[in-house]
C-alpha cells in the first residue's frame, strides 16, 4: 500500500489515490465536501463567488453562510484559499475594514469580471441540467 510523504508535515497514513477530495493537509485524507452524492470541488468557488454577488462579507460570514444556506461545512482554511486565488484572478476584491474597537477585517467583494464568470458558469450548469433532466427521462 502506498504512504502518504507529504512534505509539509510527518505523515504515514494510507494513501487513497482514486479519491478526489481537499483538506487542511493532505488532500487524500478528507471526506470529500459534497451534497448528496455530487462533488463539490469544483464548485466551492461559484457558490463563494454566489454568496458574494449579494454583499461583501468576511472569509467566516462566507463560511457561515455555506453552513446555513447550503449545508456545508467547509474549512476556513479552504475558503480563504479559494478567496486568495479568487482575488489573484481578478474575479475577487478585498479591503480592510477597521472599527473603533477590534482588529481590523477583510472585506471581500465580487467584481465586475467574477460577476461575468458566475453569470457564464450557471449558463453553462443551467445546460447542464438541461442534458440531465433529458437523460433522466
Amino acid at each position: 500500500m502506498e504512504m502518504c510523504h507529504h512534505t509539509l508535515h510527518d505523515c504515514d497514513e494510507p494513501v487513497e489515490p482514486h479519491r478526489e477530495h481537499y483538506s487542511d493537509c493532505c488532500p487524500h485524507h478528507a471526506k470529500p465536501w459534497r451534497l448528496g452524492h455530487i462533488p463539490l470541488r469544483g464548485l466551492l468557488h461559484l457558490l463563494i463567488l454566489k454568496i458574494l454577488s449579494k454583499e461583501p462579507m468576511r472569509g467566516v460570514d462566507i463560511r457561515s453562510k455555506l453552513k446555513d444556506e447550503v449545508g456545508l461545512e467547509v474549512p476556513a482554511s479552504a475558503i480563504y484559499t479559494i478567496l486568495g486565488l479568487l482575488e489573484n484572478k481578478g474575479l475577487v476584491a478585498s479591503t480592510w475594514h477597521v472599527e473603533e474597537k477590534g482588529p481590523a477585517r477583510k472585506l471581500y467583494r465580487i467584481t465586475e469580471e467574477g460577476l461575468d464568470y458566475l453569470n457564464d458558469a450557471i449558463t453553462r450548469i443551467k445546460e447542464y441540467k438541461r442534458i440531465t433532466d433529458y437523460l433522466s427521462q
